[in-house]
This record gives structure tokens, C-alpha cells and sequence, in this order.
């Protein structure tokens, strides 16, 4: 077996775990954690606790406000909903969603369970 055919095994069989395990996690809103929704569809978070904001554009704003309607939803909803809204294959979209959910805890507007 090359090195580069190794490398992808290894990353292969590292990925399938951890994309299971995020598939149930549960997103739970901050209660600290405001959304003002601006005028060209984009939007901004604040935690008032700790002050820290991050900015939305239109796709991130449509994902807040999933997390904010549903009670809570999992990160496999999440995903569903935004290959349905936005017409994006489930193995594009994933990676990008987690990557969003996980800078969202990071600034403690979310908290995964």
C-alpha cells in the first residue's frame, strides 16, 4: 500500500465515527444568545454574557432560525433541512453545518448534548 493510499484509509476510517456521532447531537440555544435579523437577509448574534458577536449571511441566518424554531433539533435535521431549503448534496453540506455549529459553541451561543 503507497503512502497516499494509507493516508486516505486512515482518514476514512477516522471520519465514519465521528460523522455518526454528530448525526444525534441534540442543538440547544444559548439562552444569553440574541439574533437581530438585518435588512438584506443577512444577521448578527450577540452573547450578551460574554459579549462575543459573529456575523450571518443569508445561509447561516436560515440555520439560526431552524435552531431557533425546532425544540431543539438534532445536527442531522439540521442538515436535512438545509439540503432540502437550499437544493446542496447531504455530503457537501455536512461538513460545512459542523463547522458552523462547532464555531458557534466555541462563542457559547449553542451548546451540543
Amino acid at each position: 500500500m503507497n503512502a497516499l493510499a494509507a493516508l486516505l484509509t486512515v482518514r476514512r476510517l477516522a471520519w465514519k465515527p465521528v460523522r455518526v456521532y454528530f448525526k444525534t447531537m441534540v442543538v440547544e440555544k444559548s439562552p444569553q444568545t440574541v439574533f437581530t435579523p438585518l435588512d438584506d437577509g443577512t444577521g448578527v448574534l450577540l452573547n450578551v454574557e460574554t459579549l462575543f458577536y459573529y456575523g450571518l449571511n443569508q445561509t447561516a441566518v436560515a440555520l439560526w432560525q431552524e435552531i431557533e424554531r425546532s425544540n431543539p433539533p438534532t445536527l442531522d435535521a439540521l442538515v436535512q433541512v438545509t439540503c432540502q431549503r437550499f437544493d446542496v448534496d447531504e455530503d457537501a453540506a455536512r461538513p460545512e453545518i459542523v463547522a458552523f455549529v462547532r464555531r458557534l459553541q466555541e462563542f457559547k451561543m449553542v451548546r451540543l448534548v
